[in-house]
């Protein structure tokens, strides 16, 4: 069943713009950084950051609670490499995302098979890779490389 999502932007002032996603969530004001604008909201590469990695962790959460298990929790810090092109034009070069899992995984029965895995359910993440390169690791608690 395909699905579709809407969100409105309304311009505010300057490069300010207040993001409303209807009635069912509440919005917030988007701003792009100095010098264009004043920084007094997340920027658009902020939101796609945010975008990325809340996808990659609902995956990731996704495998591990239909396989059962448990990684202590979940904390995903992600980077967007910005750098401009040969036009000299902004562009997102790289998105480094960094999965921290709760426990060790050693301690998580079949982790492995849960990271080999769990990228390919990622709605947004998925869409944007063939464009953008991301660069996924997973850590665990005792802060050893697991992918």
């Amino acid at each position: 069943m395909a699905e579709s999502v809407t969100v409105t932007l309304l311009h505010k002032e300057n490069y300010r713009f207040e993001v409303d996603f209807g009635e069912a969530f509440e919005g917030y004001l988007s701003d792009e950084l100095p010098p264009l604008g004043k920084g007094e909201g997340a920027a658009p590469p902020h939101v796609l950051a945010a975008a990325v990695g809340n996808c990659l962790s609902a995956s990731l959460l996704f495998v591990l609670q239909r396989n059962q298990l448990d990684a202590g929790g979940i904390e995903t810090k992600v980077t967007c490499h910005i750098d401009r092109n040969e036009n000299r034009r902004f562009r997102v070069k790289r998105i480094d995302v960094s999965i921290r899992l709760g426990k060790a995984g050693s301690n998580i029965e079949g982790i492995q098979q849960v990271i080999d895995s769990f990228e390919d359910v990622g709605t947004v993440s998925q869409s944007i890779k063939n464009g953008i390169p991301l660069d996924v690791s997973v850590i665990d608690g005792e802060g050893r490389r697991l992918k």
